[in-house]
This record gives structure tokens, sequence and C-alpha cells, in this order.
């Protein structure tokens, strides 16, 4: 969705200037007037600027760890009695990183001119839209440290599930990127001096294997510069492309897509769809609400546009699991226990069931990608690596043994 840059006034008359995300100029303004703020301007940020900053690794961010220690310590001061703004004050004096250190003051300026902690934390722009509103359910009832203790326990979950997915495909990445530096340097450096060794010993009818081998590393020696920038080139027109509405839903298809990981990526979107909603709905906010803001953290475009589908439906007076069953991403098994939550009024336990389940189904059907994948990569390596030499030694061999290769 598209940026705005604003500048509004409070009721009390101060002007604040921020930065925020919506539909359109319309749905902005509506939005502000339910918050009592009035719209002085309104700029809507360049779709190119939004994406160089996205891509600059120099962006504000705060990562998930930091943010879940910030979360930690706040859930124990609140628990032993200590007012928001003490603990903030205290909790601003041990961050490191400068971009949570002024979003924090910020955050406890706006509480101490009457602000709600979820609204001030919203306004930022760097943390979830699940935290937020797991803030509001917890203002609501009072039980802000429950809240806080439930959310820990949901980044604590989700950290965890990304810490299998990358142990287990770790190696096989080493593996290949080790193999491919291998093939560059044999590209680069070894063929092109066997080529110079064949040429001054005035080889003649070279094999074909070797002859196309040795034109494609002459050609890579020769153009290594223009290589290089295309190759940057190709990267960064990618990763704009991919920071797109259209590219974001066309790689996301891909993964669900994949012959061995898609059942692992689908698997992993419906976990996290059933995590996080599970988590919303127990802070006692409506399902309707809870489905929208689920929507944008299952970190899958496809299920994020079908979830958004299931919550008018379910706004509509559908029931959860016939809306969901009807998008054909969720499993059997997902939407029968959805249905029964549905039908007994246990559904926060159901999809905590559903979450544990299909962990131990992810955990599992990596172990036996990982099985498949280091064979397969030995393999495909061993074959291109001793292509390669073949081609390099062939000459040699057919030399010795007085065939057409002569010198």
């Amino acid at each position: 969705m598209p940026e705005f840059a604003c500048r509004l006034g409070t009721p009390s008359g101060d002007i604040l200037e921020e930065t925020i995300i919506a539909e359109d100029e319309t749905a902005l303004r509506h939005d502000c007037e339910r918050k009592d703020l009035f719209v002085i301007s309104v700029r809507r940020k360049s779709g190119l600027a939004r994406l160089l900053r996205n891509l600059s690794p120099l962006r504000p961010k705060v990562s998930t760890k930091e943010f879940l220690l910030f979360n930690q310590e706040l859930s124990a001061l609140i628990r032993a009695g200590l007012p928001i703004i003490a603990s903030l004050d205290i909790l601003l004096e041990r961050r490191k990183n400068h971009a949570f250190r002024a979003a924090l003051e910020d955050i406890r300026d706006r509480v101490k001119a009457g602000e709600a902690l979820s609204e001030a934390f919203n306004a930022q722009g760097l943390f979830p839209k699940i935290y937020s509103s797991t803030l509001a359910s917890g203002e609501r009832s009072g039980e802000i440290a429950t809240v806080l203790r439930r959310y820990i326990a949901y980044v604590k979950t989700l950290l965890g599930l990304r810490r299998k997915v990358t142990s287990a495909l770790i190696y096989p990445i080493i593996l290949m990127c080790l193999s491919m530096v291998l093939i560059c340097i044999l590209i680069y450096f070894v063929i092109p001096n066997f080529a110079k060794f064949y040429t001054d010993f005035g080889a003649k009818d070279l094999p074909l294997i070797t002859q196309i081998l040795v034109t494609f590393a002459t050609f890579v020696r020769g153009n290594i510069i223009v290589i290089i920038a295309v190759v940057i080139g190709a990267a960064a027109s990618f990763s704009l492309w991919r920071q797109t509405e259209a590219g974001s839903m066309a790689l996301d298809r891909l993964k669900l897509r994949l012959p061995l990981l898609g059942r692992v990526w689908n698997s992993y979107a419906i976990s996290r769809f059933s995590r996080t909603l599970s988590t919303l709905v127990s802070g006692g906010i409506p399902l309707v609400t809870s489905l929208e803001i689920t929507s944008g953290a299952i970190g899958n475009l496809v299920f994020t546009r079908n979830v958004q589908t299931v919550a008018q439906k379910v706004k509509e007076g559908q029931p959860l699991w016939d809306s969901l069953e009807k998008t054909g991403l969720f499993s059997n098994i997902s939407v029968e226990m959805i249905k029964v939550g549905e039908s007994t009024g246990a559904l926060e336990e159901m999809l905590n069931s559903i979450s544990d389940f299909l962990d131990e189904e992810i955990d599992a059907q990596l172990t036996n990608i990982v099985s498949l994948i280091e064979p397969l990569v030995l393999i495909v390596m061993a074959v291109l690596v001793g292509g390669i030499l073949l081609a390099i030694y062939y000459p040699l061999l057919q030399a010795y043994g007085g065939q057409k290769f002569s010198f």
C-alpha cells in the first residue's frame, strides 16, 4: 500500500508530522477523523523512493530478537508494579539501537501526552501490527503484562520454527556456494591457462566439449567487468521487482508450487496463520479484526489476499472453516480442526493445536528434504566439476593415446 507524508493537528493544538500507510487518501482521512486528528496536508510519497529505502541497509529497523528482549524487560517491570512511563524511561537507557531509542522516546512522549500505548507503538511504523493490536486488547482488559507474556510466547515459537528451517537448509546452501566458487575458479583461472597451453603447442582438432568450454572461459575472462555489471544490474532489478505487489505475489506463488519446499512453505504459512490468530483471539480481539491483522502477519502475499477475502466473508456471516476451505490453501486437517473449534467454542485451543501439529510436520519435512538434497547436490556438483576436468584433460589423453589431438 502507498505511503503518505501527513501534517496532522491534534485536539490539543499540537502539530504532528507522520508517515502513514493507507489504501488511498480518502481512507487515510477517514482513519484520522476517527482518531480525532485534523488533516492539514497530505502528500503521497514516491513509490521508487520507498523501494530504494526498503533496499537500503541503513534504513531504520528493529530486529525481532531485540524487540523480544525489550518486551521481556517491559513485562517484568510492569509485573513489578512500575508505571508505563517509568518503565519506558528505564528501558530507554539500555537501548543502543538509535532508531529503536528514538522510537521509544517518541512513544514515551505520546503516552505522557495522554495517547494510548498501543496507538503510540502503531504510529512508529517499526513494529508489527499484531503487537499494537495485542497491546490494545491488554489496555481494554487492564492486563497488559498478561498480553505481553502471550506475545513473547508467540514470538519465541516463531523464532524457534525459523531457526529450525535455517539450520536445516544452511548446510546444503554452503555446499552449493563452495561448489560454485570452485567452478568459477576453474573457468576464470584454470581453463584459460590450459587454452594458452594448447595454443602454444599448436593443438589441433580439440574435442567439441573442450572447444565449447575454452570459448566460454575466454569470453568470461575477456568480459568479466561487463558480466559483473550485468549481474549486479539484474540483482538490483530483481530486488526492486520483488518489492512490488506483483513481484511479491509471483514469488510467493512460486514458493507454494516448488516440488519439495512448496509443502513446507504452505505448512509454515498455515502454522503462522493459526498461531497469530490464536494469539489475537485469546486477547479478546473480535474474529474479523483478528483475521484482518493476521492477514498481514503470515509472510506470504497469496495467503494474505485470501485471508483478507475470508475476513470479509466472515463479516458477512459465513463460517470461518468454510471460508478457509474455499481458498484451497488450507489442509483438510486444519479446516476440520477449525470447524470443531468453531462449533465447540474452543477455537483458540484448536488453532494452537494446528500450529503445534504443523510445526512438528515442518520439522519432519525438512529432515526428509535435507536428506534428499545433500546427496543430490553432491552428485550434481560432481558431474559439473568432473565434466569440466574431463574437458580440460581429454585432449592430453587423446595425445597420449596417439588419437586426433596432436602437437
